[in-house]
């Protein structure tokens, strides 16, 4: 009965043991935002991994990352997830030019229903009368040329697909609305 107890205790140590992986992955300098179980947020986005968040890192918009990660295998789970990720260190921190144009959407509503009544549904939040905070994470410039169509699309809950520029950190540059 020991025997059996300590093979199995050990079997479970070992299957844990092979569930977490040291990797090195690229993380792009913007965010995409993600359709979740219920409702719209902002994720990582990186070419080389499946992480879309990763706990201890902190994102600063307009830089591309080079990071070595513990990614533990917790998955499958309902919404798709299969690995949760842990900053190690950073490799790399890297500005990208603010001129580079990346593509990304822009989805007023946070809930799939249009409930644009209910403040919390609301991702765009007006900081003046051409700047708006973005899932509380980016600020949106938006350029006069631009401003007639974004208000209409945010008025109406309607997402869109935009091209972007850096500012700095924290805030972007629509260039286009596609």
């Amino acid at each position: 009965m020991t025997y059996l107890l300590f093979v199995i205790l050990s079997s479970f140590f070992v299957a844990v043991g092979q569930a977490e992986q040291i990797k090195i992955i690229t993380i792009e300098p913007f965010m995409q935002t993600e359709n979740y179980e219920h409702f719209k947020r902002m994720v990582l986005n990186s070419s080389d991994s499946r992480a879309q968040y990763i706990e201890g890192f902190e994102f600063d918009w307009g830089y591309r990352y080079s990071l070595r990660v513990k990614q533990t295998t917790i998955g499958p789970l309902s919404d798709g997830t299969l690995y949760d990720y842990s900053l190690i260190e950073t490799i790399s921190k890297t500005k990208v030019a603010d001129s580079t144009t990346f593509t990304m959407s822009v989805d007023p509503l946070r809930y799939y229903e249009n409930q644009a009544d209910i403040p919390s549904n609301n991702t765009l939040k007006i900081l003046n009368d051409s700047t708006y905070l973005y899932m509380d994470l980016v600020e949106l410039e938006i350029p006069q040329q631009e401003q007639s169509r974004f208000k209409t699309n945010n008025d109406n809950g309607v997402p869109f697909v935009g091209d972007f520029h850096f500012v700095n950190e924290r805030r972007i540059r629509l260039i286009q609305i596609k």
